[in-house]
């Protein structure tokens, strides 16, 4: 009986099809992603070497990924690697998989940042449940290139001790001889406390808060999706009843840290918790305003305060 020669427009075609079958989000994303992965393309070399026969060892553990797929375990878990604006981090289950509408939280921080630096060139950030580092991330690492006139300095905080491991190794592997310089990541919730080291450098020293803090409620957590609820770190998720909990926390928090000629907070949030972020901010940050944006399908996703 003649072996059965496996190419990788076969492979893909017949995962796609038995990915289908058994009910999987995205069947020719999955694919496409663990095949790239297993054979160290791109997605788009995948389609150049369509006639290539990957070997037996990579064929094995090209199976095996496609029965942890059955499970719903997310790609990026499977592969280690998530894609976040033009970064390639390290993930894995210690850490939340990043989000395209985060992507937009970038966008309103580097917005934020040119307008303050119309009056000043150091900028001092504070990013407040990093996991990943995405955010810190990608803010120095698009700000070095296209204004290199900035100086950023950012503080990361995050209460996992093991989501700051990920942290530090995305800072490691992306800002290489820059890290620890221009980032400094703590392992704490939301900011130190009783730290007289950081009180003394950083009362009203910061221009920008972010976060993308928890923001499900308890009672919503379990119409989210399995991969997300049975894999993803719950405690990176809920908030608490409301789902504003967390917020309350972050902005009572802050308040002596930030600066308060012109600042601005920045939060990703929802429709569920929007309107109620506003009327706490306003009652902590009395004659400020806001400005909600919405995502990608019209829906109310990112929240910045200004402190002026």
């Amino acid at each position: 009986m003649q072996k059965q020669i496996w190419t990788v427009n076969k492979l893909i075609t017949w995962t796609i099809d038995y990915f289908k079958r058994k009910n999987i989000n995205n069947p020719r994303l999955s694919a496409e992603l663990l095949l790239s992965y297993i054979l160290n393309f791109s997605r788009m070399e995948l389609y150049l070497h369509y006639d290539f026969i990957p070997e037996d060892y990579q064929l094995k553990k090209y199976r095996e990924l496609i029965s942890k797929r059955l499970e719903n375990i997310p790609i990026q878990y499977l592969t280690n690697e998530s894609y976040f604006r033009k970064l390639k981090l390290f993930v894995d289950e210690r850490v939340l998989i990043p989000r395209p509408e985060t992507e937009l939280l970038i966008d309103e921080a580097i917005e934020k940042i040119k307008e303050l630096s119309l009056k000043k060139n150091k900028i001092k950030i504070l990013e407040i449940g990093t996991g990943s580092g995405a955010i810190s991330l990608s803010i120095i690492t698009e700000i070095k290139k296209t204004c290199p006139g900035i100086s950023l300095s950012v503080i990361a905080t995050e209460k996992s001790p093991e989501a700051i491991e990920v942290a530090k190794k995305n800072a490691r592997m992306i800002l290489k001889e820059d890290y620890p310089d221009i980032l400094r990541l703590i392992n704490c919730d939301i900011i130190p406390e009783n730290n007289s080291g950081f009180d003394n450098n950083f009362t009203s020293a910061f221009d920008i808060i972010i976060s993308n803090p928890p923001y499900i409620r308890e009672a919503d957590f379990g119409s989210l999706p399995e991969e997300v609820r049975k894999y993803e770190p719950a405690e990176a998720l809920i908030a608490g009843i409301k789902g504003t909990e967390v917020y309350l926390a972050i902005l009572e928090r802050v308040k002596d840290y930030i600066n308060s000629e012109k600042a601005f907070i920045i939060f990703e949030t929802d429709p569920l918790t929007c309107k109620e972020l506003e009327e706490i901010s306003k009652n902590i940050f009395p004659g400020s305003s806001d400005q909600i944006k919405n995502d990608y399908n019209n829906l109310e996703r990112i929240f910045t305060l200004y402190i002026i």
